[in-house]
């Protein structure tokens, strides 16, 4: 069931008996009871950066002989729609992948930034294709610095989007299962305010309890494959499967 944040304050004041507004008369105010709510999704939100609700995919043109790219991310797909995200580096949570689509594309290999700059410095920093990516300072940085335009398309998880605290007009930017969680974990934080530690004890243990079996649920593996501990050494697959090697070092070189 999807809620927004006005079904959400009606429901935690139904739980308690409280009266939640800004008049005088009232039991408590909105704005502290918004504040539980708000940390609520903070706690969910931080137990995993990989909630399948924020899978994204971004695409973005290169330009030549530039490396660093933070702006200019065009949004394609994203499980969660209606909802208020931003398309800059700094609105993307974490890459999976960063595929080229151009030229009869290739899959970039994520490289340490301080490898990277091993390599590619000085004059012998001169533009290419595309074959690495890195992630530093808020940006994504193409290794070489790509010698022309090319599609990247980027796989990964956004930021979350706290548009809905203050549109009614969205629901909590979080899958539907962890809705109830938040009104028990706001329900707990209003008997704690009403110094009614007892009560407060028993919503935050419905709290925990729903989180535990809802993430257990949400991020099982799925039973289509089998499970993969180690992928091995990742090589490009260029070259017969054989990685080229440069000064002793696994790197392709072009």
């Amino acid at each position: 069931m999807s809620l927004n944040i006005n079904q959400i304050r009606d429901l935690v004041g139904d739980i308690t008996d409280l009266e939640i507004g800004n008049d005088p008369s009232d039991d408590i105010t909105q704005d502290l009871v918004d504040t539980f709510i708000e940390e609520a999704f903070q706690r969910i939100v931080s137990l995993n950066t990989k909630w399948p609700w924020y899978q994204t995919t971004y695409t973005i043109n290169t330009t030549a002989s530039e490396r660093r790219y933070a702006t200019g991310f065009t949004q394609v797909h994203t499980t969660a729609t209606g909802t208020n995200v931003g398309s800059d580096f700094s609105d993307i949570r974490e890459i999976i992948s960063v595929t080229n689509e151009s030229n009869g594309g290739n899959q970039l290999i994520y490289i340490d930034d301080f490898l990277a700059q091993q390599y590619w410095n000085g004059t012998a920093d001169v533009p290419g294709y595309p074959l690495y990516f890195s992630m530093w300072a808020g940006g994504l940085q193409i290794w070489p610095k790509p010698d022309g335009i090319y599609t990247l398309n980027i796989r990964g998880f956004r930021q979350p989007s706290y548009a809905w605290l203050t549109d009614s007009g969205l629901t909590v930017d979080i899958n539907d299962e962890f809705h109830i969680m938040i009104i028990n974990f706001a329900a707990s934080r209003c008997y704690q305010y009403q110094e009614d530690p007892e009560m407060a004890a028993v919503y935050m243990n419905h709290f925990d309890q729903g989180v535990t079996l809802a993430r257990q649920n949400i991020t099982h593996p799925s039973n289509n494959q089998p499970m993969v501990l180690s992928g091995g050494l990742q090589i490009y697959p260029w070259n017969n499967g054989w990685p080229a090697f440069k000064s002793g070092n696994l790197l392709w070189w072009r």
